[in-house]
């Protein structure tokens, strides 16, 4: 929020007697505080509690840092735009309240750097770490020693907000790209969500207040938007599954097509190493086990999952072969990928499947789609 206080008079925007809308503010911005509080407790208890991949609880750790910097934000512009008595006061405030964002940012973005979608080398951290301190250092000069001015230390603090900004929907971006199937509905959802938020957040600044000229107006319609965003943002997060949504590329193991009557045609290893003992044996039992559920009622396009030795085994019929993966878990996205694996194999290889004579090799251009679908 930019120094230059729109209203008039100086002390109106605290005084209930001029503004009429002061309280419904007051009450919106209370309750963005609020939605901020919950969602970072939500995730830094799920960072502690949860048993997931070193990388899932790092994001919970980034989101839980991102939610609680912007809730100590918001509450410190309460006070200066609500509680203070003068305009150096609220600037001070204002100040904290830079800060507390520029806390939540740096913790951000060391946490998103850590899991390592992004390739950065902790470039970022290393940049935000130094901003950070002068940020500090800045704060103290201008509330502390009164030798800097505070309009230094709000465009100061702007150097965090627009490079996390484009951090985040690089991220964003990398994300949608690993998720599958309904899951990029869900990131749809958090990117109107996003820029409903963002929209907001610039819209209750000084500056755009006074350039619409709406007055308090203004702020209101922003904090409805911030509190529009952070809910829908909240609703994402509550539906988005375990982290290992993201990484069921790196769970995957083997994948076995197998023709009715339980003859092999097809088997991929994901880890790219040669025909060994060890994968002839799994070869073996993975077709036992599929065989003796092909005995068992399974329509086709419903993945089913089985324990088998210490991972999972996830069969799919369709209507001539059955395709099994074998992963270190089972997820959403996986089911997704062997669905679509399935329904392309036999639209591909769909006239051959028909009378199919026993030779493998035609079935040999499978590593063509294996390699499109699973990268």
């Amino acid at each position: 929020m930019l120094h230059e206080f729109p209203y008039e008079p100086t002390l109106g925007w605290l005084d209930p007697g001029w503004d009429p809308i002061r309280m419904p503010l007051l009450l919106l911005e209370v309750g963005l505080v609020l939605l901020g509080i919950h969602l970072s407790f939500k995730f830094f208890k799920n960072y502690a509690t949860l048993k997931e991949t070193s990388r899932g609880s790092r994001m919970h750790a980034a989101w839980g840092w991102l939610f609680i910097g912007y809730a100590a934000t918001i509450f410190l512009y309460i006070i200066a735009d609500f509680y203070t008595t003068s305009m150096q006061a609220r600037y001070d405030w204002l100040e904290f309240g830079y800060v507390a964002l520029a806390t939540g940012a740096t913790f951000y973005i060391y946490n998103i750097e850590s899991v390592g979608v992004i390739k950065t080398k902790h470039l970022f951290s290393i940049v935000f770490g130094a901003l950070y301190f002068i940020l500090l250092c800045l704060l103290v000069l201008s509330v502390f020693l009164r030798l800097v001015s505070g309009d230094i230390v709000q465009l100061f603090a702007i150097s965090f907000v627009i490079p996390m900004i484009l951090l985040f929907f690089t991220y964003t971006v990398k994300i949608n790209r690993l998720i599958k199937g309904k899951l990029k509905v869900y990131s749809a959802v958090m990117i109107i969500g996003l820029a409903m938020f963002l929209t907001g957040w610039i819209g209750a600044t000084d500056f755009a207040v006074k350039l619409i000229g709406i007055g308090s107006w203004m702020r209101l319609v922003a904090d409805v938007l911030q509190l529009v965003g952070l809910g829908i943002l909240g609703l994402f997060f509550s539906l988005l599954p375990s982290w290992r949504e993201i990484e069921w590329r790196a769970a995957l193991k083997s994948l076995f097509v197998v023709y009715k009557g339980g003859t092999c045609v097809y088997q991929h290893d994901f880890s790219g190493r040669a025909e060994s003992e060890s994968n002839k044996m799994m070869m073996g039992g993975v077709v036992e086990m599929v065989k003796s559920m092909l005995d068992q009622v399974l329509l086709p396009g419903n993945v089913k999952v089985f324990d088998f030795k210490d991972k999972k085994l996830l069969l799919e019929q369709g209507t001539h072969v059955s395709v099994a993966v074998v992963a270190d878990f089972a997820t959403d996205s996986l089911d997704y990928m062997l669905h679509e694996f399935t329904g392309r194999f036999e639209a591909f290889f769909g006239r051959i499947l028909e009378d199919w004579g026993g030779d493998s090799s035609v079935f040999e251009p499978t590593k063509i789609l294996i390699k499109w679908l699973f990268g």
